[in-house]
């Protein structure tokens, strides 16, 4: 004889039970806290089932629970209702904000006010075994119902898997050939005849299928470039196979109903999730943006005394170019134009600058360290050992100390030569003395936020490189360079060779162009940005800034007004900032690559450690040009590069 409980007494009066009311009632007790050694809530599911026998409503609660809208719950739960990401995170945002009136007694939509959490399908998966048996007659729907659910989700996920964008994986092969076509047939004839040995098998042989093709899908996606609506699509499928094997073991008598209905409550948990749903999707497009990336770091990693000497004089030439930038950005700063046509002008400025220092193979250095980081994440992920690793982190570091050096060595020389010729011509400097004055304290480590400004200006050069593994990205998977070179208006246009030529220089320069383009947009639209929010922010980047010391230092001495201690202070200030520029972006790319490829945080302290003993032992090994004869490996055979 059960215990009274009066409210549970008015829930079952009238016209009989009502399902959402005695759930809401059941999910009031913790599913923690115990008494007499259970959980308070199983001892309400254990009043509940005797209550419900006492009065005879066993029969009339089953027909509300197996309600038409079963199939839509056991179809639908926990598995999106779109089949592309952009839907199916504007839907839930949608949902999250604004109410929905679902239709009457449907289950899947009060499942959905339930606001079920994790511990309720912990609890649900604790319950004893006698729970477990007196309500599985009651809650287990009847055989259509899975069958119709089964059917239900196979028609979807055919239209899924016979979308354009996943048949076109396979170029080779015929549409007719998806095993998708034949999904939906063999997913009815064996929820129909479940004991033909016919139907088991044609089942069998279609998910098989349809999981090899699967497997070849994300095979070909990690050979080439990634759509994010590509990877949740395949995502979407292998979650809808897996959820028809599950009916149709139902159908059979064979399913595992406690771990099935922990499954929907989870599900049902993470269903308006938009951080759950971006998680895996996003994490893949940044691991083929990372590897993108990764792949243009290896340029700028110096391997040996000659490939060292080299990149010195690569960074030169960009250090010259950007003296030439330097003063351009004066001059147009100078002229009396609306922000927006400034803003505009500068970013060209800047972007043109780099790109045409890419033409010319020249060196930035500030843009070396997120690059290579990738390239290092990646180094990571194939092997255990990390004494390779730490050998490619001093190589980076030595690599970016002569690149820098490069760059401000030829950039001030270039800028005071410039400020020479101009006050020869003139017989002034090139900038005005307040000009001057306030690049010269720019410049000083201690004045004013110019520290602060030069980790920001990493987190833009950490931004900047992802826009240029992201162009790489979306480059390959659109084969961009073979359809340039393939397209008949372009070869009408060009010529066959040329056109070739064009899909080669695409190739080689597409990631570095819009690398560049949006650095040079994130240096001046930023702190525009900033400063329309009444936030004073500025751009603090190495090698602009040493050649806007050299630039005003030679103005200001022109005109008889030098501070020296300020200049020299402002060649410290170099210093900080490149080191700034470097450690921000790299820190950035780095943690960025070992979560796209999730490596764990204590492979990433572990490594930490070990190159903070190294440095401790040897700090020339990650300062100075390496020694004669000594190279770096060639990429192990772990790397998927090699």
């Amino acid at each position: 004889m059960a215990l009274s409980d009066p409210r549970l007494d008015s829930l079952l009066s009238g016209k009989g039970p009502k399902l959402e009311p005695l759930l809401r009632w059941l999910l009031e007790a913790s599913p923690v806290a115990s008494v007499d050694g259970e959980a308070r809530r199983t001892s309400r599911l254990r009043r509940l089932r005797e209550a419900l026998d006492e009065r005879g409503l066993v029969a009339k609660l089953a027909e509300e629970w197996n309600h038409a809208s079963a199939i839509r719950l056991l179809a639908e739960t926990g598995l999106p209702d779109r089949t592309s990401l952009l839907g199916e995170g504007f839907l839930r945002l949608v949902d999250r904000i604004i109410p929905r009136l679902d239709a009457e007694g449907d289950l899947y939509a009060l499942l959905d006010r339930l606001d079920l959490d994790e511990a309720d399908a912990a609890w649900i998966e604790g319950l004893p075994r006698d729970l477990q048996s007196t309500w599985a007659s009651l809650v287990r729907p009847p055989t259509d119902i899975w069958v119709h659910a089964a059917r239900l989700l196979a028609h979807r996920a055919a239209a899924v898997g016979l979308s354009r964008d996943l048949l076109s994986l396979d170029p080779a092969g015929s549409d007719a050939d998806s095993p998708f076509f034949n999904l939906t047939k063999a997913v009815r004839e064996r929820g129909e005849r479940p004991q033909d040995p016919e139907a088991r098998l044609a089942w069998e042989r279609c998910r098989a299928e349809c999981a090899r093709a699967l497997d070849q899908a994300q095979e070909r996606i990690e050979e080439k470039g990634v759509s994010t609506d590509l990877v949740f699509r395949l995502e979407l499928l292998q979650a809808q196979l897996e959820r028809i094997a599950q009916l149709l073991a139902f159908v059979l008598g064979d399913g595992d109903g406690l771990a099935f209905t922990a499954e929907l409550v989870r599900g049902s948990a993470s269903q308006h999730g938009v951080m759950a749903l971006l998680r895996t999707t996003v994490k893949r497009l940044a691991r083929k943006v990372v590897e993108h990336t990764g792949e243009t770091g290896e340029h700028y990693i110096a391997r040996d005394r000659r490939e060292w000497r080299l990149m010195g004089w690569s960074a030169a030439g960009g250090g010259l170019l950007t003296a030439g930038t330097a003063l351009f950005k004066y001059g147009l700063s100078a002229l009396p134009l609306a922000p927006l046509l400034l803003g505009l002008a500068l970013s060209f400025n800047y972007a043109g600058s780099f790109c045409l220092m890419q033409l010319l193979g020249f060196s930035l250095a500030s843009k070396q360290p997120a690059m290579t980081a990738a390239a290092l994440a990646r180094a990571l992920e194939a092997d255990e050992d990390q004494t390779r690793e730490i050998d490619l982190i001093a190589a980076i570091t030595r690599t970016q100390v002569i690149a820098t050096l490069g760059n401000v060595l030829a950039a001030m020389p270039a800028a005071l030569g410039i400020s020479a010729l101009w006050i020869w011509l003139s017989g002034h400097g090139p900038l005005s003395p307040e000009t001057a004055l306030h690049s010269l304290h720019g410049s000083h480590p201690f004045h004013g936020w110019t520290l602060v400004f030069a980790a920001a200006t990493g987190v833009l050069l950490w931004l900047s490189s992802l826009a240029a593994g992201w162009a790489a990205n979306w480059s390959a998977y659109r084969r961009l360079p073979e359809a340039l070179a393939q397209s008949h208006r372009i070869q009408a246009l060009l010529g066959g060779s040329r056109a070739a030529a064009l899909g080669r220089f695409v190739h080689r320069h597409i990631s570095g162009f819009v690398g560049y383009a949006v650095l040079g947009g994130l240096l001046v639209f930023v702190p525009m940005a900033f400063a329309f929010a009444g936030i004073h922010l500025e751009v603090r980047h190495v090698t602009l800034q040493s050649a806007s010391l050299a630039l005003a230092s030679a103005s200001l001495w022109a005109q008889g007004a030098l501070p020296w201690a300020d200049a020299l202070w402002g060649l410290l200030g170099i210093a900080l900032i490149g080191t700034l520029n470097f450690a921000v972006s790299f820190a950035l790319a780095l943690w960025t690559a070992l979560r796209a490829r999730g490596l764990s945080g204590r492979a990433s302290r572990h490594l930490w450690w070990n190159i903070l003993r190294a440095f401790n032992r040897q700090p020339g090994r990650f300062l100075r040009p390496p020694v004669t004869g000594a190279t770096l490996d060639s990429p192990h055979p772990g790397d998927p590069h090699a």
